[in-house]
């Protein structure tokens, strides 16, 4: 990598710095890395996207994403006014009385470099979705979709025609084959990109760009037909058939919430490509009109050609946003059937359970109502089994009455009787007294919460 950077800068052979996955480290050190950012001169933005980067996939910031640009086209060379008075020393880290202008016209030249000062820079990045698991024709459930990103930095000299590109992604091999067969170092076609003049490098750039955006649009239409496959797999017996005889769990409605999230993540994904692609279209169409840039004319028809093509992306990115939000908005519509599904189903639970309760009820009433007819007889019974009452060893078949046996009798069933009523109508008030303080405290609470 050192060695490198002292070549000349007009070579038109490719650099690649990438990691095997979009989780694992770039191969370098971070030396290396700010050193290659300060010998290239690289807008400061750029590491916030290679940030993202070296994460597990569930932390990647998905919905990070932008587009930044710098142009500094101007034929006037770079001053900075400074009104700073000259008995004074420059003091570090105090505020000094600076009034510079805030717009730089010409950067700093470097000839041996291929460095005029007149250039621009630009920095975004893309996501795409990529099926590393599975076919088309396999069920949904034996497929594995990731999103994958790249981040991408571009420099244009205007007067030397001198290009810089970096990249980051995981998995450079896919693009790295494609940018080899553009520069005619494999075995592509050498024709389809110019580094003769600084016309033709402007134009071989526009061809770049052209292919890291057909890069995002990889295989959109097959993940959203994963979407509507799964979406419709977990779904179908809401809308057809005869759904109420299934039995939905709430693992059911997990899953269903998960292909959603992934449909709303595919919508926002396609919402930042789109903005990206917008702002790729307005530069280097605000550039035409930039009377700094000399070579708008001999250019004119070459972006007019690259502006027609991103505009045509966009409209296919916004193709798929229109499916994406069209399956989520029937995802939340089956949701709330297959909620409703679940609520009905705890409904008839309670049902059963009412059904059960009721039946108990109605088999304790005919034990008590039993019990009250045959009470008489079991008290008559009782009674005539004491020694109040014989009618055993008796001649003449009369019974024998004991009024000392009856006294007794009732001195202990009377006390025992009025104990148990007493007893019984205090443990009642309790209860009714407690269950009312409940009631109020639960009131009380209630008027309490806003």
């Amino acid at each position: 990598m050192s060695s490198s950077l002292h070549e000349s800068s007009n070579s038109e052979t490719p650099r690649f710095l990438y990691a095997e996955l979009s989780t694992k480290p770039l191969k370098t050190t971070p030396n290396i890395l700010k050193r290659l950012l300060t010998f290239h001169q690289v807008m400061p933005v750029f590491i916030d996207f290679l940030t993202v980067f070296a994460h597990p996939p569930q932390q990647r910031e998905l919905g990070f994403s932008g587009f930044f640009d710098q142009i500094t086209l101007s034929n006037k060379f770079h001053s900075t006014n400074v009104a700073i008075p000259a008995q004074q020393p420059l003091l570090a880290n105090t505020r000094q009385p600076i009034v510079s202008n805030l717009h730089v016209p010409r950067g700093p030249a470097a000839t041996s470099l291929g460095r005029s000062g007149r250039q621009y820079q630009l920095c975004y990045n893309l996501k795409r979705v990529a099926r590393t698991k599975g076919t088309a024709r396999d069920e949904y459930s034996d497929q594995t979709w990731s999103v994958q990103q790249s981040a991408f930095h571009h420099q244009f000299d205007v007067e030397e025609g001198t290009t810089l590109w970096m990249n980051a992604k995981g998995r450079l091999d896919d693009y790295r084959e494609q940018v080899m067969e553009l520069t005619g170092d494999a075995t592509g076609q050498p024709e389809e990109l110019f580094f003769k003049t600084p016309e033709d490098c402007f134009r071989s750039s526009l061809t770049v760009h052209l292919m890291n955006c057909h890069w995002a649009t990889h295989d959109w239409r097959g993940y959203i037909n994963y979407l509507e496959a799964a979406i419709e797999e977990q779904t179908r017996h809401i809308v057809v058939g005869p759904w109420l005889n299934e039995e939905f769990t709430p693992a059911s409605l997990q899953a269903l919430q998960r292909s959603e999230e992934k449909a709303t993540n595919a919508i926002m994904i396609l919402e930042a490509n789109m903005e990206v692609l917008t702002g790729l279209k307005k530069f280097f169409e605000k550039l035409t009109l930039n009377k700094d840039f000399d070579m708008r004319d001999q250019s004119a028809e070459a972006i007019t050609a690259f502006v027609q093509q991103i505009s045509d992306m966009i409209h296919a990115f916004a193709g798929h946003k229109r499916r994406a939000t069209l399956l989520v908005n029937i995802t939340e519509n089956r949701k709330n059937l297959l909620l409703q599904r679940l609520q009905s189903q705890a409904t008839k639970k309670m049902e059963d359970l009412t059904t059960m309760s009721y039946r108990e009820t109605v088999g304790m009433r005919i034990i008590t109502v039993g019990t009250f007819v045959f009470l008489p007889a079991t008290f008559v019974s009782t009674f005539f089994s004491t020694d109040i009452i014989k009618y055993q060893n008796t001649e003449d078949g009369k019974g024998n009455f004991s009024s000392i046996a009856l006294e007794r009798w009732l001195e202990v069933t009377l006390p025992l009787t009025a104990a148990t009523l007493f007893f019984g109508f205090i443990s009642f008030l309790l209860v009714d007294r407690r269950r009312k303080k409940r009631m109020e405290s639960w009131l009380d609470e209630k008027t309490k919460e806003p």
